[in-house]
């Protein structure tokens, strides 16, 4: 736990002495927090509300065990008690409406309106006065509670049995769940953007000078030749990569390569490989089901290229299905490898350098942006409020917005491309001119092309802060590199990975893209559904050098991590069942005299919708 403790803090910045690591570790075990990141954001949110920003020592963990461990137990074992005594109270019995019988819901606003006007005097007929929603504020104008047209009034109608995330969340809005950054820009900053100021966007992602876009894309004819062809290409980019930082030059000339000598084959250590990692099966890793393709220009092409890799041996390991790895071990007998070592890293291209003159605030947010059960986007309202009331230079906003695999995408009565332009006309009103806007799409967009990487749907309407960015982006804004996907990359790595004594498994994610070169490293997808194109990914997906940001939203716990000086967010879903959450960080210029790196020039915090 003293490890796990230690690399976390050091993420933070933070060298705590090793007894107070070992009294960390003491807090962790006697109360039940078992996530070395959970407790050292416990104590990061706590230094920064009580103690300015203050190191951990065993003075100021007394207070911090008072305050919030003993807190937070205490707040358990009541819970624990309420829902115990609860559980014995009799249930109460419900009264079936006979309008049920006929499928209208009792908690219809209008039949409410009916019902209880008519209760009081029925002699009185008179159109139904329009209820307030006390809880949302209406001073938003636009349409941003979008009302969809569709067939029938219960497609939009949410259904209060099935459970809202509303109901489900563990804590209440506006509370701060994750941070990282500079205490000091975390202490001093209102969140708010001080100036009015134009951000340019400007598109890095580029083949033959373009972008992505409707206009020049060209799918549904990725061949198997071509995929293979498209496979080769990017191990011939990162196979001598990985021996060079690994090897060298001349380390390299002195090894034992396979298949080149096939004299040596039963040799007992010493032979080196470079494959691509496949899986049996095609599905998610593990110690049996992983064979390595070795692929050399030199050696005749009848020879059987598969290796099957055996991992007894390894101490260190983390591999996913379309890797390329530098292998080292040797083969007793027939196409086994026996695997001693795996090695996966390259010299990395390092960001460009921060290049700001003053301060530029950030918000992300990731769909789905309605309930699962509704087409209201109560979420997205409530994000939009924010917007208004802080003002930030830059909104981002990753897909799905209409996901084509919701309950009730089917029932509705208007295109998806008049639903989606309906709904940006809505953001752009409510946000205004201030901010600039940039919306990634997502394959799983009913009313975009179902192919990766994804074109942004095409609006016939156009606003001067609005940038329609392809999944995935690469953009310049004002000087920051900020990288996007709105493909859940990091959950498919996490699911098909086959990972031993690796380190902690977010970092571990984060570098399989850097050190693959590309926003979707994994073949074939983890998703059965994605449609792949190895074409487009090879022009529009590779991620050749480090950004100074990355967006990765994830279905995975919400994170904010330091990898290679680059800052990289997962700010959770807008919607989810355990309570929506969204990211905000700021970006400052380099302080003169201090180290110029991200953790000295960032703030980032993620806050619950």
């Amino acid at each position: 736990m003293e490890e796990e403790l230690k690399q976390q803090f050091d993420e933070m910045g933070v060298e705590p002495a090793d007894p107070v690591l070992g009294k960390c570790a003491e807090l962790a075990i006697t109360y039940n927090i078992h996530d070395a990141t959970e407790f050292v954001e416990q104590w990061m949110a706590f230094s920064l509300s009580h103690l300015h920003g203050e190191d951990p020592a065993i003075e100021n963990l007394g207070d911090f065990e008072r305050k919030v461990l003993q807190l937070r137990k205490d707040k358990a074992g009541s819970k624990a008690t309420a829902q115990r005594a609860k559980s014995y109270a009799p249930s109460a019995v419900q009264e079936t409406s006979s309008l049920a019988t006929y499928g209208v819901m009792e908690d219809d606003p209008m039949i409410d309106d009916y019902v209880s006007e008519s209760a009081v005097d029925s002699s009185v007929l008179h159109t139904p006065k329009a209820k307030k929603d006390l809880g949302r504020s209406s001073n938003l104008k636009g349409g941003v509670l979008f009302s969809p047209a569709s067939y029938t009034p219960q497609s939009a109608k949410r259904k209060a049995e099935l459970g809202t995330p509303s109901n489900s969340v563990a804590g209440k809005p506006g509370d701060i769940v994750d941070t990282f950054g500079h205490p000091k820009l975390l202490a001093g900053s209102s969140w708010q953007s001080q100036m009015e100021h134009t951000v340019p966007v400007t598109q890095k992602l580029l083949h033959n000078d373009a972008p992505l876009t409707i206009a020049n894309l060209g799918y549904m004819n990725d061949l198997l030749a071509d995929r293979c062809h498209n496979l080769r290409i990017r191990f011939n980019q990162t196979g001598p990569a990985l021996v060079d930082k690994k090897l060298g030059q001349a380390g390299a000339a002195e090894c034992i390569w396979y298949p080149q000598d096939r004299q040596v084959l039963q040799s007992a250590g010493g032979l080196h490989a470079v494959g691509m990692i496949h899986s049996e099966d095609d599905g998610p890793l593990d110690a049996y089901s992983a064979f390595m393709v070795v692929l050399d220009d030199d050696v005749e092409d009848e020879m059987d290229p598969t290796l099957t890799l055996n991992f007894s041996r390894v101490k260190s390991a983390s591999i996913f299905p379309g890797q390329v790895v530098l292998a080292k071990g040797f083969i007793p007998r027939g196409k086994t490898f026996m695997v001693e070592e795996i090695h996966t890293e390259r010299k990395l291209t390092p960001a460009n350098p921060l290049q700001i003159d003053r301060e530029l605030q950030f918000v992300v947010a990731s769909g789905p942006f309605t309930d699962s059960t509704d087409l209201f986007y109560e979420p997205l309202h409530d994000l939009l409020k924010y917007i208004k009331d802080h003002r930030p230079d830059v909104l981002v906003l990753t897909g799905p917005f209409l996901d084509a695999d919701h309950k009730m995408v089917g029932e509705l009565a208007e295109t998806f491309d008049t639903f989606f332009e309906k709904m940006i006309a809505g953001i752009m009103e409510a946000i205004g001119s201030h901010t600039a806007v940039l919306v990634v799409t997502s394959q799983k967009d009913a009313m975009a092309l179902s192919v990766y990487p994804t074109p942004p749907p095409a609006l016939r309407r156009t606003y001067p802060n609005l940038y329609m960015l392809p999944d995935p982006s690469l953009v310049d804004l004002d000087g920051i590199t900020l990288g996007v996907t709105s493909t859940d990359v990091v959950d498919h790595l996490l699911s098909h990975e086959f990972a031993v004594n690796a380190g902690e498994r977010m970092h571990r994610a984060i570098n399989h893209l850097f050190h693959q070169g590309s926003f979707y490293p994994l073949y074939p997808p983890a998703d059965e559904d994605m449609a792949y194109d190895s074409q487009l990914a090879l022009k529009y997906a590779q991620l050749k050098q480090l950004p100074n940001v990355l967006i990765l939203p994830s279905d995975q716990r919400h994170f904010v991590r330091l990898v290679n000086d680059c800052l990289v967010i997962n700010p959770g879903r807008v919607t989810d069942k355990k309570g929506g959450t969204f990211a905000r960080f700021l970006v400052a210029p380099s302080v003169p005299g201090k180290p110029a790196n991200m953790f000295n020039s960032v703030a980032c915090q993620v806050q619950r919708i």
